[in-house]
């Protein structure tokens, strides 16, 4: 743990004289008492760009993020050493090359992430004075088609380009998720590893958790409401609070694995053990639980959709757009599905309803006499 970081330990009295002793000391204020990084070492410059932008105390990240962040600095780093280059000979030129080496060598979703790390840097590097000029302002992102796709070439010659929609039909998602327990090969643990894997693809499928919302469940999480109906409470995207209502049939999964694995079905809101996790233990159940990662899951679902022979391409996250668009298509109200997905801006959820609207155009015309 760095000096810096050490004094959000402190209490405000001394986080203040330590905090201004400590940016004396290593020439980090100007005359008028602002942060300057004008004349510090990068080791500084990189230490105060991650606790105050990227690793802030207040901010509470998902491990998702925190990977993603470190991945993208990692980027960065590879490519400043391949080309035997400091941040301090940061400027036009290398800003443009960082540019069209990502836009090359990244997927738009993932080079538009990466980008945009790149510009809060620059950008924290122009407040504090480390650069002189306002570089990120060359930065220029990928177009990232709205909505849940994927665009793939249909012919190497040519740029064109046709867009198939990352989801699951209902037939699909059920077919797919009946062969989640048949992938398990372990004979010890067998029939805890079949229910733990087909409560995962119900969930998957029947909530529209994230995986990362799906792997952070307790039992704690689940309760019932004043009419006897089973809840999720889950703490989505951006650290937010949202509840989603638990279908009969995976209620009934979700119990059924309890039992398999020794533990009362009695809902229990103080109980902080993880529903996923791993079963290398010889008994059960298994004190000290360690919660599932997100490798484990992504192989379930990936082993699954092989033994399926269905689209490679498919991940946890399809099972997320099915349920949205399976709600709007049978007249769930927007407001709902915008609350039980998380989604931060209705406009999101409408991108779902714009499609369904597509899909079903032909209903619209032939509705209309065209001849007479």
């Amino acid at each position: 743990m760095n000096d810096l970081t050490l004094l959000s330990h402190m209490d405000d009295k001394q986080y203040l004289a330590n905090l201004a002793d400590q940016l004396y000391t290593r020439n980090l204020l100007d005359e008028n008492r602002n942060l300057t990084l004008a004349e510090s070492s990068e080791q500084d410059f990189l230490e105060l760009f991650f606790l105050e932008k990227i690793f802030h105390p207040d901010k509470q990240l998902s491990p998702h993020t925190v990977r993603a962040y470190r991945s993208d600095a990692k980027t960065l780093l590879h490519f400043l050493a391949d080309h035997s280059l400091s941040f301090k000979d940061i400027g036009f030129p290398e800003v443009k090359a960082y540019n069209r080496y990502i836009k090359e060598k990244y997927a738009v979703k993932s080079a538009k992430r990466k980008l945009e790390f790149f510009r809060r840097l620059l950008d924290f590097g122009y407040e504090t004075q480390f650069y002189k000029a306002h570089l990120s302002t060359w930065i220029t992102k990928p177009v990232y088609k709205k909505g849940h796709h994927i665009i793939e070439e249909t012919r190497n010659e040519k740029t064109q380009t046709r867009v198939q929609v990352r989801e699951l039909s209902q037939k699909d998602a059920e077919y797919l998720i009946s062969f989640f327990p048949k992938i398990v090969k372990a004979t010890r643990n067998r029939e805890q590893l079949e229910k733990r894997n087909l409560l995962i693809g119900y969930l998957l499928y029947t909530t529209g958790l994230r995986a990362s919302e799906l792997l952070s469940l307790n039992w704690g999480s689940f309760r019932y409401n004043r009419k006897g109906h089973l809840y999720a409470d889950v703490i989505g995207k951006g650290n937010k609070p949202r509840t989603i209502p638990i279908r009969e049939e995976t209620m009934e999964m979700l119990f059924n694995y309890r039992k398999s694995i020794g533990e009362s079905t009695e809902v229990n809101i103080e109980d902080t053990n993880p529903v996923f996790f791993p079963m290398y233990n010889k008994n059960l159940p298994i004190t000290n639980k360690k919660r599932l990662t997100y490798p484990a899951l992504y192989k379930i679902v990936k082993e699954a959709v092989h033994l399926a022979g269905r689209n490679t391409k498919i991940t946890p996250h399809w099972f997320r757009h099915s349920f949205v668009t399976l709600l709007l298509e049978n007249d769930v109200p927007l407001a709902i599905v915008k609350d039980w997905a998380g989604h931060s801006d209705i406009s999101t959820t409408n991108i779902y309803l714009e499609r369904i609207n597509q899909d079903d155009s032909h209903v619209h015309l032939n509705k209309v006499n065209l001849f007479r």
